[in-house]
């Protein structure tokens, strides 16, 4: 009986270890896609498509609100040619998950924005695939869709 306890405690114990410490590792990667993201808006903010480049996957696919479809290049293109100025991003409402080397990030983000010299603020529905490579986070993939206005 005495082995017996001994064996279950010890199990036990070990098993809250391990749970404890992914719960640790989850809360280090959510942070890190975080910061990731708000560098994102950041650099597109500043209209920096160099700073931006660095957090796109080279297979970067991006399905836009307006329907269009952009690859790393053309959404860097688009950056450098100002089609779309961002004044404020703020995201909300975001929920992560982590798969292996792979993450989603999902919510919505407020954008103070111009759009072929129309200023307005719109909020955008989203969905980030993040995935890890050399010890980074790269956007691979995005979906966005505009969110009605309030009623």
């Amino acid at each position: 009986m005495g082995k017996t306890f001994a064996f279950r405690f010890w199990l036990l114990l070990i098993t809250c270890a391990l749970m404890l410490t992914t719960v640790r590792a989850f809360a280090t990667v959510e942070d890190e896609i975080n910061k990731a993201e708000d560098a994102r808006y950041d650099a597109m903010i500043l209209g920096d498509p160099g700073a931006l480049a660095a957090f796109l996957a080279d297979e970067f696919m991006y399905n836009q609100p307006s329907n269009n479809i952009a690859t790393k290049s053309s959404y860097l293109e688009q950056l450098r040619a100002g089609e779309v100025r961002i004044y404020k991003a703020e995201r909300y409402d975001v929920t992560i998950h982590l798969y292996g080397t792979t993450a989603t990030a999902m919510g919505f983000t407020r954008i103070d924005l111009e759009r072929k010299g129309n200023r307005s603020t719109v909020v955008l529905r989203y969905l980030n695939v993040w995935v890890l490579r050399d010890g980074r986070w790269q956007l691979a993939a995005r979906q966005s869709a505009f969110q009605p206005a309030a009623k």
